[in-house]
């Protein structure tokens, strides 16, 4: 069993420097060139889908960056060592929950400064994961990023592992359970997130899950008879889109704050079970043991 901390922020340095004098628009379209080369070199193992994607995100997490910031935050990015704090996330990741055949790798890249998404709702880190060969970690170095990055490979690292113990596939618009062939829901997809967030929290007590700082309980109340109706949809737009929300009529973060709900209920009604445990579980056995008497408070 093996995660490997990939720490590309380096060499997205080295291309930085490359690039010194050149005009931005001629500057920026290396860049961007170098970087697809290079996500698609590291994640070549991953398969097509996975490659492109991971050079899509990449691409778009770094945006249309101040080159001369860039190279100031990627400085910043070696003196935090990320790498290292990166390590010992997953040294205590692996001890709590080990899954001997996960063989993947961390990617740590820079975010965008523009980003309000990044900076002023993720403090400073994003991470997305890719079936089981791939983490990605986003990051743009400022206030407290160390300690959102070690909650956010802790949250990712339930991600690569789930993806093992219940393998998936894309088709047709769908993501399918490769065990059962039945189709990836919106159930699943939040159940998930709330099991990831209080694998985190396990982890890191003094965290808060972002989800549940930003959602509030009154929008968990409004919004839940239109997630409950659509708990077995699995068009994968409209997951994204309960799921994450899209600050119109969909309040933000909302499918996370209600999956994290969920699974704290469940802990309440089951409590020798603990996060790690709850990992290798499906989502329909948690909710369907909770649902009668599933609601929400100010604590969850």
């Amino acid at each position: 069993m093996s995660v490997t901390v990939v720490p590309a922020y380096r060499v997205v340095r080295k291309f930085v420097k490359e690039l010194d004098g050149l005009p931005t628009d001629s500057a920026l379209e290396s860049l961007w060139h170098q970087l697809k080369s290079y996500i698609n070199h590291l994640l070549n193992g991953a398969g097509v889908v996975f490659a492109d994607l991971g050079q899509r995100l990449t691409i778009s997490q770094i945006g249309d960056p101040d080159l001369g910031k860039l190279s100031l935050a990627l400085a910043g990015l070696e003196e935090g060592n990320p790498k290292v704090l990166a390590e010992e996330t997953l040294r205590r990741c692996t001890e709590l929950l080990p899954q001997p055949e996960l063989a993947a790798q961390l990617v740590i890249l820079p975010g965008d400064e523009q980003s309000n998404v990044l900076n002023l709702q993720m403090n400073g880190v994003m991470g997305v994961t890719l079936g089981t060969h791939s983490t990605l970690v986003f990051i743009w170095p400022s206030g407290n990023w160390q300690n959102s990055l070690a909650y956010t490979i802790a949250h990712e690292y339930v991600h690569l592992v789930r993806n093992c113990v219940f393998p998936k596939t894309a088709s047709g618009g769908k993501i399918i359970f490769e065990q059962t062939g039945e189709a990836e829901t919106l159930l699943d997809a939040m159940v998930t997130e709330g099991i990831a967030d209080a694998f985190a929290l396990q982890l890191y007590p003094s965290a808060q899950a972002l989800s549940q700082l930003a959602v509030s309980t009154g929008d968990k109340l409004s919004t839940w008879p239109k997630i409950r109706r659509r708990l077995h949809n699995s068009d994968m737009v409209d997951i994204r889109r309960f799921l994450v929300g899209d600050n119109d009529r969909i309040p933000l973060w909302i499918g996370y704050a209600i999956g994290y709900s969920i699974v704290r209920e469940y802990m309440d009604h089951h409590p020798t079970t603990y996060p790690n445990e709850l990992v290798r579980m499906s989502a329909s056995t948690i909710f369907e043991s909770i649902e009668n008497g599933f609601e929400f408070t100010e604590n969850r």
